[in-house]
């Protein structure tokens, strides 16, 4: 399938806006090859394609040019079919879930602690964010009530996170030292530099 400058306007019928169509194909990877402005290709993306890609992607050319310049329309049924495959039979039968949650329990995961905290970790922290956004854009004050209330959202995020460690079977203490060990690792000169942010060393996380 070809890929657009903004990927989320392909649709599964293949048709594309003609502004996000590539400019250009290259014999080896039957990919856009970055010329007249394009950004280049993403590392990893530029690697020489199978026989039946390659295939699939001059078949994919012709009907894009068929449909250069028409409406662009998404097929949402042909969408959740391909959503579906790319599911995992865990997410789809609750028999195979139960089943791979039996395998997790034998490997020693508490996976009805960490769920818990997995689970709420999201939803506080959303909230937290709730309240942030609308000071943000919607004209919510910052005053003792409201800065009360963030409080009590990041008391409800630290007792998950709490679940989170009893789950691991590790300390709060550990969390927080080897969080510690990781920043002045990345950091060695004791400050955030957007530098040091980017490029990271291998294996740090």
């Amino acid at each position: 399938m070809i890929t657009p400058r903004n990927p989320m306007v392909a649709g599964v019928d293949g048709t594309i806006p003609e502004s996000e169509l590539p400019l250009e194909d290259t014999a080896d990877t039957g990919l856009p090859d970055g010329k007249k402005g394009r950004k280049a290709i993403p590392k990893g993306f530029d690697a020489p394609q199978p026989p039946i890609g390659k295939k699939t992607y001059k078949q994919q050319q012709k009907k894009d040019k068929k449909n250069k310049g028409k409406k662009f329309e998404v097929d949402l049924d042909a969408y959740q079919h391909f959503v579906d495959l790319c599911t995992s039979d865990e997410s789809k039968d609750f028999d195979k879930l139960v089943s791979r949650y039996k395998e997790l329990k034998k490997a020693g995961c508490k996976i009805e602690r960490l769920d818990t905290a997995a689970s709420g970790l999201v939803a506080e922290a959303g909230e937290f964010m709730e309240i942030v956004k609308k000071m943000k854009f919607q004209g919510k004050p910052y005053d003792e009530d409201n800065k009360e209330h963030l409080m009590l959202e990041l008391g409800d995020i630290m007792w998950y996170a709490s679940q989170a460690c009893m789950a691991l079977g590790v300390r709060m203490e550990e969390i927080i030292y080897m969080n510690t060990i990781k920043l002045a690792a990345r950091y060695p000169d004791g400050e955030f530099t957007v530098e040091k942010s980017e490029n990271r060393a291998e294996g740090d996380r």
